[in-house]
């Protein structure tokens, strides 16, 4: 760890010391030297600046500095040791029965269970303190100057968008170029070669890979090629894994023989553009056998290649590739001025001739120029940027090689706060072009103690600063939201290099290429392949006996063989670990217990173990464990009763727990809960129960199950969760498929289940499962008037609710509905007449006949028009010509499956009455229409035209697939006409109707026949 920002943050966990002024705090008895101490690591660290500076070029600095670094880890674990004690401490005295309080007290009074734990510790303390009073002596000698540290700040605001500095400058020309090639292939190429390469060539941090998204992202491009494919390839060039992102199968385990039966079946005839980025092999076989596969498209297939080697690009390239230029030094300004001037600094005529001179002395590379940009933006005071403009640093690195951007880039490095440097190179631990998921990124960052605390603030908020200001900086790249809806990022290669160039020797990959000898004492987090750490002798573990991170990983090619491994060794050589990640590697029950020796371990990830129906007692032991995570232990059936002891927890993962049968007592007092994804409510009385939650303040998503069960006591009390402001999903299952659900009593008692839940009106996404009520559940408070309730909402799932009426008219933020099963005709009305209302999907409707039916349209128009009377009909009818009540305002996508005995679409009265109003069409707006999987289903052209208005300008996909009574044989001609002028309208990627390609396929055949007669006259015999 860079050891500056490693003894700051010490001094920031140590200050102001609370530890020693809590007379029940074990550290109470060594209040005068842990003082002593933190007065040693004060006058130290104020000269670390200085050091870190110079460690580059005085290997007497770099070796003060690795000596002060090994002590810092060491009084860091007896802090540890002291907290634990604490906890350990505070859990005893709160299950404390009344008839043992008396008892317990007097013992935590005088808090070290032995003379033995006294002597340790003070031995420790002693021998530590003797360690700095050398390290203080010697930085006597290395005449290191004092300076200020810095405290967290943010000048972050929260109407600064990361994406809104996106804007790509000086590679039009070559843009130009590349889709020219693309789609014109104006490249002189061979045109009996199927399969052309073209490779972008320049050093790390040029653009490559933005030129290449802005050529594939682009619309010419999006319109000339069938398939588009982006594949990140990087330092290993595995065949295999980019087969599987080509198939968009990362995880699925195929043989490689299955893998290029899909590739080739996907590409097989079509003009896709596939790129792969950051190339390195340099293996001519390699490629070959990889270009073998993929030429088997049309020609005008095309393959763009981003890479740093010109070998690279001769050895795969068919056309001459493009080598970009570095940016003129305009393009570089207006790069620089793009970020510099966003956050509050003054754009004086000062401020501007020094950034200009600083964005001249970033040599035309991007990835410096916005760095620099984004790093000054945070510095008001001129002073500071004169000082990066006059760094010697820009006067060593003259050339243009990637070799000299590495010093200009640790500029900027030190340049950020200490608390943003420990949290950037700990990145290092993750692979180049890795994507890094912001959540678990925030979580490792917290077990390790890197992100400061500050009054008032949760320390995930103060982490989500931390990322968002780095990838502000450009030290992080890519951010977006991944196909799960979560946060990810990356880092550019040569960030990477920089974060690995400060851990050094901290970081290492066990691998088959690996061997003991570089297993060093230096080593503190270790990313390794199963089978290789198995391998390991427990005399090379002990060389490494300060291991904080311990994250095993899938070999590339592992099968699904059940692989076991013991815990015993991690008890017994590695006891200091704060990150612990098994992945899906199989662990034994028995096995398990040893991780409750783990006291200082922070991070447990069990995740996918398909053998571990409960987990041992012992884990409640590891009373520092903020992050508990477990998702696909498909097979766990019940957590520790003691979970509650776990006082540290703040995140608890069950997502694909489906074995979970309850919840253990008391979850109510991990006060500090902030992520519980499942809730399972049990048959027991003795199981937990759902008001147990009201104290807490869960954050992101959370699912209950078997809401049926609740009690009619916890019912009585209400069930608050509106203290869960942070909470934006919630999923209620009623009842486990398994449960009888047929008493009509359920739907009462369903509904009263309903209005004792409270729930936060922050809500965006409300999902329900198996609800037999008619009235949607109120969930909220009896005092939030309705007319504000979920003003946020705008994602609805209801599946399984055959009962349910009305939806309130005040959801005016409801844009996507999904209803699965049965529905009523009410229910149906009502989301027709939400005004937000974007998207609709509708699936596995097994019984309707008629989608809108006789009874929506009793509903539509009898909403209209009230009767008072009984008046003619005739009456009624003239007033319907009038006009009608516009349904689906909105709607942009319609989506319907599985419909299997589905008719038709309207009702026929109602497509004569919606044929006779003024305003004929039943949706206006539609962009997208999906059919799939409704084998009755038959639209007649007055359907399609009025009620679906798929005429209309705005329709950009239709979609129809397994719908073969599709078409009456009456008005064969007449829609097939209609679907076809729509095709042509469309873009063939946005048009799919099987029937069509039927019926065209029939006449195609039909034809062949007829020429083949007129040629043959004895083909009827034959």
């Amino acid at each position: 760890m860079a050891e500056a920002a490693l003894i700051s943050g010490l001094l920031s966990n140590l200050s102001p010391l609370p530890l020693i002024k809590d007379e029940f705090s074990l550290l109470w008895s060594f209040k005068k030297e842990v003082q002593k101490l933190s007065s040693t690591l004060s006058s130290i660290s104020a000269v670390l600046e200085d050091a870190e500076r110079k460690k580059d070029k005085d290997k007497q600095t770099e070796d003060w500095l690795r000596k002060l670094k090994d002590v810092a880890y060491e009084v860091r674990d007896i802090m540890d040791d002291c907290t634990y004690e604490d906890l350990r401490l505070q859990v005893n005295r709160r299950n404390a029965s009344s008839s043992t309080r008396i008892k317990v007290t007097n013992s935590i009074t005088h808090p070290f269970i032995s003379t033995w734990t006294r002597l340790k510790v003070g031995h420790k303390i002693k021998d530590v303190q003797e360690k700095l009073n050398q390290i203080s002596s010697e930085r006597q000698t290395l005449h290191l100057r004092e300076s200020i540290h810095d405290k967290f700040t943010s000048r972050w605001r929260e109407t600064i968008s990361l994406s809104s500095c996106n804007k790509v400058y000086g590679r039009d020309m070559e843009k130009k170029k590349i889709i020219d090639i693309l789609v014109n292939n104006t490249s002189g190429a061979c045109v009996d070669k199927k399969l052309s390469v073209l490779p972008i060539v320049g050093i790390g941090g040029l653009g490559k890979t933005t030129l290449a998204q802005t050529v594939f992202n682009d619309e010419e491009i999006a319109k000339h090629f069938e398939i588009k494919i982006w594949v990140c390839v990087s330092d290993e060039f595995d065949i295999q894994l980019v087969m599987k992102a080509i198939l968009e199968e990362e995880k699925a385990e195929a043989r490689s023989e299955e893998l290029q039966k899909k590739v080739r079946e996907k590409l097989s005839g079509k003009r896709y553009l596939i790129v792969l980025d950051d190339v390195w092999n340099e293996k001519f076989d390699e490629w070959d056998r990889l270009r073998s596969i993929l030429d088997c498209g049309s020609n005008g297939a095309f393959v763009l290649t981003t890479t740093r080697k010109r070998n690279v690009a001769t050895i795969m390239e068919t056309i001459h590739h493009i080598q970009i230029s570095l940016l003129s030094d305009e393009d570089c300004w207006l790069l620089f001025e793009e970020r510099a001037f966003m956050c509050g600094t003054p754009k004086t005529p000062n401020f501007v001739d020094i950034g200009k001179e600083i964005a001249k002395k970033c040599k035309g590379v991007p990835l410096v120029a916005k760095t620099f940009g984004g790093q000054l933006s945070f510095k008001s005071d001129i002073n500071e940027w004169s000082k990066i403009r006059d760094n010697e640093v820009w006067k060593t690195s003259q050339n243009e090689k990637e070799s000299d951007l590495l010093p200009i880039l640790r500029l900027s490095y030190y340049e950020l706060p200490y608390h943003f440097r420990r949290c950037f190179v700990f990145c290092a631990i993750f692979p180049k072009d890795a994507k890094i998921e912001k959540e678990r990124l925030i979580q490792l960052w917290m077990a390790h103690d890197l992100i400061p605390t500050v009054k008032n603030q949760e320390v995930e908020d103060i982490g989500n600063t931390i990322w968002k200001e780095l990838c502000w900086r450009s030290f992080f790249q890519d951010e977006k939201l991944d196909c799960f809806g979560k946060e990810i990022c990356k880092m550019h290669d040569l960030m990477h290099d920089l974060a690995q160039s400060v851990m050094k020797d901290e970081c290492y990959r066990l691998d088959a290429n690996s061997s003991n000898d570089g297993l060093k004492r230096e080593i503190r987090h270790v990313r390794a392949i199963f089978d290789e750490f198995v391998k390991i002798s427990t005399h090379s573990l002990k060389k490494i006996g300060g291991l904080q991170t311990l994250i095993f990983i899938k070999e590339r090619n592992d099968k699904n063989v059940i692989k076991r491994i013991s815990l015993s060794v991690l008890k017994k050589e590695l006891p200091t670990l704060r990150v612990l990640k098994l992945g899906c590697y199989y662990v034994q029950y028995q096995d398990l217990h040893y991780l409750g020796c783990l006291k200082h371990l922070r991070y447990l990830d069990i995740s996918g173990n398909k053998e571990i129906t409960t987990l041992p007692d012992s884990i409640c032991d590891l009373l520092n464990l903020q992050t508990l995570k477990l998702n696909g232990c498909s097979k766990l059936e019940n957590l520790p009763r003691n979970t509650k002891d776990l006082i540290s927890l703040r995140h608890l993962y069950l997502e694909g727990c489906d074995g979970l049968k309850c919840m253990p007592r008391e979850m109510g007092q991990l006060k500090h809960l902030k992520t519980l994804s499942l809730f399972v409510i049990g048959m027991k009385e003795k199981d937990g129960q759902l008001d147990e939650l009201k104290e807490l303040d869960i954050c992101g998503s959370l699912t209950i199950k078997n809401l049926g069960r609740v009690s009619d006591a916890t019912i009585a009390r209400r069930v608050s969760m509106a203290k869960m402001s942070s909470i934006n999903e919630l999923e209620l299952f009623w009842r486990s498929d398994d449960e009888v659900d047929d008493n009509e009593s359920k739907s009462t008692r369903d509904e009263k289940i309903g209005e004792a839940l409270e729930v936060s009106t922050m809500l965006k996404t409300l999902m329900m499962y198996r609800y037999k009520g008619v009235n949607l559940p109120k969930l909220v408070s009896p005092t939030i008037p309705s007319a504000g309730v979920f003003p946020n909402l705008s994602e609805l799932m209801i599946s399984d609710c055959p009962k349910l009426g009305r939806l309130p008219p005040h959801l005016k933020a409801l844009k996507d509905v999904t209803v699965w099963g049965e529905c009523s005709d009410e229910l149906l009305y009502s989301i027709s007449n939400l005004s937000a209302l974007t998207h609709l999907t509708l699936v596995f409707m097994i019984e309707r006949s008629v989608l809108f039916g006789a009874g929506y349209k009793a509903l539509m128009f009898d909403d209209e028009i009230p009767s008072t009377s009984s008046s003619s009909n005739n009456n009624s009818e003239a007033q319907l010509r009038g006009g009608v009540r516009s349904t689906f305002q909105s709607l942009q996508s319609l989506h319907i499956s599985y419909c299997f005995n589905l008719r038709r679409l309207f009702d026929e009265g109602m497509i004569s009455k919606i044929s006779g109003c003024q305003n004929k069409h039943f949706i206006n707006s539609l962009t997208e229409l999906w059919i799939i999987d409704c084998p009755e289903l038959m639209i007649s052209v007055e359907e399609f035209v009025g009620n679906l208005n798929i005429n209309n300008n705005s329709l950009q996909r239709l979609y129809i697939s397994r719908c073969p009574k599709l078409v009456s044989s009456e008005e064969a001609d007449d829609v097939i006409a209609l679907l076809r002028s729509l095709r042509t309208r469309l873009c063939p990627k946005m048009f799919h109707l099987d029937i069509l390609l039927g019926e065209e396929q029939k006449k195609k055949k039909k034809s062949q026949i007829r020429r083949t007669r007129r040629k043959d006259p004895l083909y009827d015999f034959k």
